[in-house]
């Protein structure tokens, strides 16, 4: 099967699941605005946290995870139909993982799994340490538990020398731009840094340049964490998944979470870097539902 005739079986595939099982939308009030969320799919509930901070959640949907879960995508404040803070409201992790809160209360009556890329991993730690009670189990991918300044400039060294093998300088020139106040410049920025998302964007361009060209970003300030000496409290089933050659949460973040959360189990993708689920995406369906089913057991279809 030729490179074109996955990309169209891929496509395919995502638009007969959106007409079959088409998105239930929930808008849920928190701090004077209105959160919103998408259903997508049947069976358990799984509400998925996107990174940035400030991506929109579209570039996360996971279709094939869809046939066996209700994946519930999270528009974080300022994103998509969300509304965003007022000026000068504190937007830290303490308030994305309020946010998140309301938004389980309001879709899940019972425990949810919980999956969160890059920052909306560090949220959803941050809410496994909150609210322990109401996860079934916690999927952080591509993600790590600190991030500050230090953590900045190694992804700095990173891009720079990404932009020298692959003669592709936009991605660094983004990454030092300062953030404009608006999410044209936002989006902009994001779209530059696409391709080192991933590790090998430009020989899979064609397979790919729809999603960047989709991609949408709101300028959200990304607030410092680190909660090493925390992750032993994490008593939930815990997934940890991470992209050999992810550049902005490399594969020993990854080691760290696999280490301090008793328990966890921790799968690498040899060939993806930030974006396993675009890169890998039938293995990262694969581990995802097989960690799933091992805490609910298997999902059955009902038939009509």
């Amino acid at each position: 099967m030729n490179r074109s005739t996955i990309v169209q079986t891929y496509r395919e595939r995502v638009e007969e699941l959106s007409v079959s099982r088409p998105a239930r939308t929930h808008e849920v009030r928190v701090d004077g605005l209105s959160l919103t969320c998408r259903l997508y799919g049947r069976g358990p509930l799984c509400v998925v946290h996107p990174g940035g901070p400030g991506a929109h959640w579209e570039y996360l949907r996971i279709p094939l995870a869809e046939r066996e879960l209700t994946m519930a995508y999270l528009e974080p404040a300022g994103t998509g139909a969300s509304g965003s803070p007022r000026p000068g409201a504190a937007y830290d992790l303490t308030t994305y993982v309020r946010h998140l809160h309301a938004v389980i209360e309001h879709v899940g009556a019972d425990p949810v799994f919980v999956l969160g890329h890059g920052h909306g991993g560090a949220v959803a730690q941050g809410y496994a340490l909150a609210h322990p009670g109401r996860l079934a189990g916690l999927v952080l991918y591509a993600t790590g538990p600190a991030a500050g300044a230090a953590t900045a400039a190694a992804i700095r060294d990173r891009l720079r020398d990404y932009a020298v093998d692959n003669s592709y300088t936009p991605a660094l020139a983004s990454w030092d731009r300062p953030a404009g106040p608006g999410e044209a410049e936002a989006t902009r920025r994001e779209r530059d840094l696409f391709p080192a998302y991933f590790a090998d964007y430009w020989r899979r361009e064609a397979e790919f340049a729809p999603v960047r060209d989709g991609a949408r970003a709101w300028p959200a300030p990304a607030a410092a964490f680190d909660v090493r000496s925390a992750l032993p409290s994490i008593t939930a089933p815990t997934l940890v998944l991470a992209g050999a050659r992810d550049l902005f949460f490399p594969s020993g973040a990854a080691g760290e979470l696999h280490d301090g959360i008793p328990g966890s189990r921790l799968a690498t993708f040899q060939h993806s870097g930030h974006f396993a689920h675009l890169e890998e995406s039938e293995r990262f369906a694969h581990l995802l539902l097989e960690f799933t089913r091992r805490v609910t057991g298997p999902y059955r279809v009902q038939r009509r």
